[in-house]
């Protein structure tokens, strides 16, 4: 067997929508091309005309990377096996509009517990009022301490509770990281259920129904056209999921599409396929 992103590469080439993929692709990668550091400072926003827009968090990086500028082009040309990107402009703007951070995943900080005043610390001491051991009271009245003092600290310094359960978490974030987890994954599935329903529908139109960062969208995408093409040859496959994969790979609309375009497509993807196979069965085994 082979790799789908083997097949993928030629299939695009020979339906003139490379530089599309490429575009998505430089975004969706945009770590693995240019490390952690700067990612964690700057994130593509769009690629058009050989332009590359990057938001970038703060005015002391936009100088930097201004320097770094021609081994950043290059690296991103390098990792697309194209001239894709001749120059890059800089925005000032919030990265987690673009990035797909884990929420509490940054900037982990040692929180302090504040000093308790007199009618606090009575508060405590009541709360341990039902345990009748004095040893085992005294040890939980010293960690419900600590532990009121760290809460007391959070919302000092303006913590609030996560929008889906009662955990503080800070200023700029909106759920904790359990609810994280579980929102990003509803996410991903509503945006494959929009692609699904309607494959052609741009990153500007699917934000109007489910908010989420030009990563998130291009990786839902990638994901179902992989699958698509995984099941181009199982039981079941019909016309209606060659010209979903069609829709998914081109943007082309429903009122422009066509049974010879599908046909090309699909052909083409097949063809590709098939040479991959009978270039991989041509391949032995090294001998030990």
């Amino acid at each position: 067997m082979f790799q789908i992103k083997e097949v993928m590469t030629g299939t695009l080439k020979s339906l003139g929508i490379t530089k599309q993929y490429n575009t998505q692709s430089a975004i969706v990668h945009w770590q693995e091309i240019v490390g952690e550091e700067i990612a964690s400072h700057a994130w593509p926003i769009s690629i058009q005309r050989g332009i590359l827009l990057l938001a970038v968090n703060n005015s002391v990086w936009s100088h930097h990377l201004m320097m770094l500028k021609p081994g950043i082009i290059n690296k991103i040309n390098t990792f697309l096996n194209e001239k894709m990107v001749l120059d890059i402009r800089f925005q000032a703007g919030d990265l987690k509009k673009y990035q797909n951070y884990e929420e509490g995943g940054e900037n982990i900080t040692v929180l302090q517990p504040a000093r308790l005043d007199s009618k606090e610390l009575a508060a405590v001491w009541q709360a341990t009022e039902a345990i009748k051991d004095d040893n085992l009271r005294k040890k939980c009245y010293y960690v419900l301490i600590k532990q009121t003092g760290i809460t007391k600290t959070k919302k000092d310094a303006g913590w609030h509770s996560c929008k889906n359960c009662s955990v503080l978490v800070p200023p700029a974030q909106s759920y904790c990281t359990a609810c994280s987890l579980v929102y990003k994954q509803e996410s991903s599935q509503a945006i494959k259920k929009l692609l699904r329903e309607a494959p052609w529908i741009a990153y500007q139109e699917i934000c109007k129904f489910v908010p989420c960062s030009p990563r998130e969208f291009h990786t839902c995408k990638k994901q179902l056209v992989h699958r698509l093409i995984r099941d181009l040859f199982e039981p079941g496959w019909d016309k209606l999921n060659e010209a979903t994969l069609v829709m998914l790979m081109t943007g082309v609309k429903p009122d422009k599409i066509n049974e010879t375009m599908v046909n090309h497509v699909i052909s083409k993807i097949k063809g590709r396929l098939a040479e991959k196979y009978r270039r991989k069965s041509y391949v032995s085994a090294p001998r030990r």
